[in-house]
């Protein structure tokens, strides 16, 4: 990349740097922020003063050779020991602020990913979420272990040395003074690449995360076609992308760690050429004359001391840039909590009755879309209503679904559920009492009974289940099982064929006896038989419960009281938004 496309890319890209650096440093807490400068300074301090006194010792015994006094040794060895328990203190702070602001924003996201409506409004999949909670979060570690206190450090030792010098021999000073620039400068123009390079690795190994989470949960169906071999080439082809990312994120922290060593060294050495001349009277203008050999011991010991701390920096500074990155993808779903978990003492009240449903006016557009998916929806179910609502794939049935269950909200309208606003209502009271069936329902690595009924450990309990499995047609399945009821079960189901765990997640949705229930095509994977056997149990809610029921079968959107039908995507896709998208039934429009 030439010098003009990284200038443009860096000046495109800044805000969103300085923002991500900007959200970096709020994390850290005043308390720990100041106890660490605390130490980086009595740290800084003890090794000057080390050093010092170390310098008038050796000049000591060249001029007069003898024993240094019992006090300076000791005097040494305090500041020595002083200096070594500050830098286990330093990396002790750092470390442990590290492990704390990390482990709250794994909290934080962990509970967020718990959340369906969080979801479905930030679009993460479950290999990019894993992605994130692992890998990307991990990242901020080293920035905050590694890369603050080298940052502190950076800006008060060399200060402190330089104050020092100046006191010595002013053109030394003027020497370190003049050179040091050249580190930070490089770091910047460093700076401007890697962070984007850091985000491009972190997006390629998010995208390997969601690549090879698909192909492992369709490797069933890619042994049966015989794709095995492509799908392991083609995961082959984006960890290779990955490895090449990676790569280059390391070619440019070798690199600049070897031009930093670089200045550093010429820095060095034009101090140490400077001070020898100066001693062997070479150099005879402005403040050479007067050096002395404790002048001379104190420059030179601190000269290697006073580059060391930006050599650190320049060795972390890819941490940043990888942290960076990280928080640049991570912010937005910090940004955007999820409602906190309730706590209800007592439990949300039970409804009394089934509620009916009104949908208003009700526009959906998911974040990022150019065009609705459907607007200006209204429709009404009434009271214990079994009403079924068909429409072609992609028409906007399961954004429907999820907006009536308040998962993701609505672009405008309003939905109200027994005549209250859905957005006034608590999220405890209405999952007490809602239930809701997707059209990939999940099993937990639990017994039969567990699934259905994690509480159902009572008599009454057990006939409850005993009922259910009756009523969801699942006799002749339990029945089949080794242990039947106590059978336990694989991950998500394993043991049980795709209509089966439908089945059995239908009947955990019943267990809970629900005044509002909404199915997302709830049939689907059934042969005839049990269809019908479903459809029957279904009838038997309708009036107690009310019934929503998104559908592809023609049998089962006969068996409702109601049947609506929605539009086609691409015609909602044309209709120009001032004109609003309409649920029909038959030929008339609701």
């Amino acid at each position: 990349m030439d010098s003009a496309t990284l200038a443009a890319r860096h000046n495109s890209e800044a805000p969103q740097w300085r923002l991500a650096a900007k959200q970096l440093r709020g994390y850290v807490p005043a308390p720990a922020r100041w106890a660490l400068l605390a130490c980086i300074t009595g740290e800084a301090a003890a090794l000057i003063g080390f050093l010092w006194l170390l310098a008038i010792t050796l000049a000591a015994l060249v001029t007069a050779p003898a024993l240094p006094a019992v006090s300076t040794l000791t005097l040494l060895a305090l500041l020595a020991l002083g200096r070594g328990a500050l830098l286990i203190l330093r990396d002790h702070l750092a470390t442990r602020l590290g492990l704390q602001i990390t482990s709250q924003l794994r909290t934080t996201l962990a509970h967020n990913a718990m959340q369906p409506a969080w979801r479905l409004q930030h679009g993460e999949g479950a290999g990019r979420l894993a992605t994130r909670l692992g890998q990307e979060v991990d990242l901020l570690q080293p920035y905050y272990g590694g890369y603050l206190p080298a940052f502190f450090n950076a800006l008060i030792q060399p200060v402190l040395i330089l104050l020092l010098v100046f006191s010595q021999n002013w053109l030394a000073g003027v020497l370190l003074l003049f050179a040091a620039p050249m580190i930070p400068l490089f770091m910047a123009i460093i700076g401007m690449g890697v962070a984007g390079l850091a985000e491009q690795q972190q997006q390629q190994l998010a995208r390997l995360g969601d690549h090879f989470l698909d192909r492992l949960r369709a490797l069933p169906l890619l042994r049966l076609t015989g794709a095995t071999s492509r799908s392991i080439d083609s995961v082959g082809a984006a960890a290779e992308a990955w490895r090449q990312s990676a790569m280059r994120v390391l070619r440019v922290a070798f690199l600049s760690s070897a031009v930093l060593e670089f200045f550093a060294s010429i820095a060095i050495a034009s101090v140490a050429i400077y001070v020898g001349m100066a001693l062997l009277g070479f150099l005879t203008w402005g403040p050479a004359e007067s050096i002395t050999a404790v002048s001379a011991l104190v420059i030179l010991l601190l000269a290697p001391e006073y580059f060391s701390p930006l050599r650190q920096l320049g060795q972390h500074y890819h941490d940043r840039g990888a942290a960076l990155a990280a928080m640049a993808g991570l912010a937005p779903l910090l940004e955007s909590p999820a409602p906190p978990v309730e706590q209800t003492t007592p439990p949300a009240p039970r409804w009394s009755s089934a509620p009916a449903v009104t949908v208003t006016d009700l526009t959906l557009q998911p974040p990022g879309c150019a065009a609705p998916i459907f607007s200006g929806l209204s429709l009404h179910a009434a009271a214990g209503e079994w009403l079924a609502i068909t429409g072609p794939s992609g028409s906007g049935k399961s954004s429907l679904a999820d907006a009536l269950l308040g998962f993701s909200a609505p672009a405008s309208g309003h939905i109200e559920i027994g005549g209250q606003a859905l957005t006034d209502m608590a999220a405890s009271e209405l999952r007490a009492n809602t239930a809701w069936l997707g059209q990939q329902p999940n099993l937990s690595a639990a017994s039969v009974a567990a699934n259905i009924a994690p509480d159902g450990s009572g008599h009454d309990q057990q006939q409850r289940i005993a009922d259910l499995i009756e009523d969801c047609a699942l006799t002749h399945v339990v029945a089949a099982l080794p242990h039947g009821l106590q059978t336990r079960l694989g991950d998500d189901g394993a043991g049980l064929s795709g209509g089966e765990r439908q089945r059995v997640a239908l009947a955990r949705a019943l267990y809970r006896q629900p005044r509002l229930l909404i199915l997302d095509e709830p049939t689907a994977s059934l042969d005839p038989a049990s269809e019908a056997a479903i459809l029957a149990t279904l009838r038997k809610l309708a009036g107690h419960t009310t019934l929503i029921m998104f559908v592809h079968s023609e049998r089962a959107a006969a068996a409702a009281d109601r049947c609506l039908h929605l539009p086609d995507i691409t015609q909602q896709h044309a209709t120009p938004p001032a004109q609003s998208a309409s649920i029909s039934e038959g030929s008339s429009d609701v």
